[in-house]
């Protein structure tokens, strides 16, 4: 009774309703692939500490600084994991298949890559991604919004 979907015929929306899509949106692949990079960055992340236990001496001899460094990047690698794992998810279950809310989802993307271009060393790294990210939303948004024809 109402519900977003519905049609007054109670059948299925038509295939080309927002939010529908007849065929996988290919793009998938790459946000697969920046989940997986964000997961493997993250596990290196929480290895690193106890691989290296040195990896900040040249920082600082601090035992206090170097434990609270190493106790900060086996948490941001926790979380980098579980944001890497999320991205996985959602580009394999709802971006390829076309929901809307997927393709503005991953428009975090983009913000997220031209952080990184304007606050790192890494510009060029940072901005071929933004530039990837923000040509695969755009060559896909048809495929995430169309209109619906009316007979």
């Amino acid at each position: 009774m109402g519900g977003v979907n519905d049609t007054s015929d109670g059948e299925s929306p038509p295939i080309d309703q927002l939010g529908s899509n007849s065929e996988p949106v290919h793009a998938w692949v790459l946000f697969f692939v920046f989940g997986l990079l964000i997961a493997a960055h993250g596990l290196y992340m929480i290895v690193l500490p106890t691989a290296d236990p040195q990896h900040w001496r040249s920082y600082t001899s601090d035992a206090d600084v170097i434990a609270y460094l190493a106790d900060e990047f086996r948490a941001s690698g926790g979380m980098e994991i579980a944001l890497g794992a999320l991205t996985m998810l959602i580009a394999v279950r709802w971006f390829r298949t076309g929901d809307p809310w997927a393709w503005l989802a991953f428009w975090v993307f983009p913000v997220l890559f031209a952080w990184g271009t304007v606050t790192t060393w890494a510009v060029l790294l940072w901005l071929v991604l933004f530039l990837a990210t923000v040509g695969a939303l755009v060559a896909t948004y048809s495929q995430f919004f169309r209109r619906t024809t009316t007979s």
